[in-house]
């Protein structure tokens, strides 16, 4: 036993299910296919969305470390910054790798797609693989290999039956008169047996982009162009949305380059492979996408103030406090307790003009100290205008007094 057929097989059944319940329409099928996929995996969506949440909650914290060494790129002081900061994700109980899982459980399920689209007849068409042999040994008797070479190009260089691939059987069956002759060669086939629909648009799913072309215009040649625009725009809202997490590296040159990477990369396998295998990513970048948007709307990324921006430069930075503003208190002349027969003398030494002139930043702690204000302002503040500002806090103008 194959031990791909694990999931091959489980897999194989579901696509078979949806294929029968939808008419026979392969295309509906692997759509459906791809929604049942997305649901499934809909629990681990939304703990990545989570753990996003989370991620975006410590990234000043992250931020803090990274900029109490800026600056200083030799290697062990590159090594105490990251042990800083897996000391501190373990402090919040976060796992970098915890948003990870989903697109890991994804991989096995595309390897089982692509191990089902590849043996259509085992999976699909149910047949055994007694029958499949037999079928495979018929096509490679030489006077059938030079027939069927019209449909499978490279048939002619294939060395022994076991080698030719079941996805190349069904091109065969494709044309009614080979599959009539091949039904009534006595290889097994049921006499009820029908061959299995792959068309998209007049065009096999079995195909590739690149097979099509060379007959001319497909439209299977949409599908690499559909993959690149599904991707390249699931990408752009992957770093909008999660631009809380990123911070600065959503705009690094390596992020800039997976950007046009990743959608070329999946255009040049979509082109190359079964176009039934790039139909499925199609399906699933636009399912991400609605889901993206829909668990941003549930559960969104909170919004980092500057003030938990310096709570974290502070616990985790350099540990310098943001020096505060002090509250301005504007005073009005008139309302300082002056004395009319001292003030050409203390006018004279310049006192009560500086007084009079200069407005004084003091803290709410400040105003209580009548050492500091009989200091700063000659004669003090009159205590009504003191009571006032501590109440209400409203501000007062010192003025010169008009003569």
């Amino acid at each position: 036993m194959n031990p791909f057929d694990l999931l091959n097989i489980p897999f194989g059944f579901l696509m078979k299910f949806l294929y029968d319940l939808l008419f026979n329409n392969y295309a509906l099928a692997i759509f459906f296919f791809a929604l049942v996929v997305k649901i499934v995996l809909l629990p681990l969506g939304i703990q990545q969305q989570k753990s996003q949440i989370k991620m975006a909650k410590i990234k000043p914290k992250e931020q803090a470390i990274r900029g109490k060494y800026a600056g200083r790129t030799d290697t062990v002081t590159n090594q105490k910054m990251q042990s800083e900061i897996l000391d501190m994700y373990k402090a919040e109980n976060y796992s970098p790798m915890s948003g990870c899982l989903p697109l890991l459980i994804q991989l096995p399920i595309l390897f089982a797609l692509y191990g089902i689209i590849r043996n259509p007849l085992t999976y699909i068409a149910k047949l055994s693989a007694d029958v499949i042999g037999s079928i495979k040994e018929y096509i490679f008797q030489p006077e059938n290999v030079e027939r069927f070479s019209e449909a499978v190009k490279n048939l002619g260089m294939v060395t022994k039956p076991e080698s030719i691939q079941e996805i190349d059987i069904i091109k065969i069956f494709n044309n009614p008169e080979w599959f009539a002759q091949i039904k009534s060669a006595g290889l097994g086939l049921a006499a009820n047996f029908k061959n299995p629909d792959f068309s998209f648009f007049g065009e096999l799913l079995t195909k590739s982009p690149s097979e099509a072309l060379a007959t001319g215009l497909s439209i299977l040649l949409l599908i690499p162009v559909l993959n690149f625009a599904a991707s390249f725009l699931q990408t752009r809202l992957t770093k909008k949305i999660n631009s809380a997490t990123m911070g600065d590296q959503a705009n690094n040159t390596g992020m800039k380059f997976m950007e046009y990477a990743m959608p070329l990369l999946i255009v040049w396998m979509s082109y190359t492979m079964y176009s039934a295998l790039g139909l499925y990513w199609i399906f699933q970048s636009v399912l991400g996408i609605a889901q993206m948007l829909v668990l941003a709307k549930i559960y969104p990324l909170p919004k980092i103030t500057e003030e938990e921006y310096e709570l974290a430069r502070q616990q985790y930075g350099t540990g310098k406090k943001k020096k505060k503003k002090k509250p301005v208190i504007e005073v009005e002349a008139e309302d300082i307790i002056d004395d009319d027969e001292n003030d050409d003398d203390e006018n004279s030494n310049g006192g009560s003009s500086k007084g009079l002139t200069e407005i004084k930043s003091l803290q709410n702690n400040e105003i209580k100290d009548e050492k500091y204000i009989s200091k700063t302002i000659p004669k003090g503040i009159n205590s009504n205008v003191k009571n006032n500002f501590q109440k209400t806090g409203k501000k007062y103008t010192i003025k010169k007094r008009k003569k």
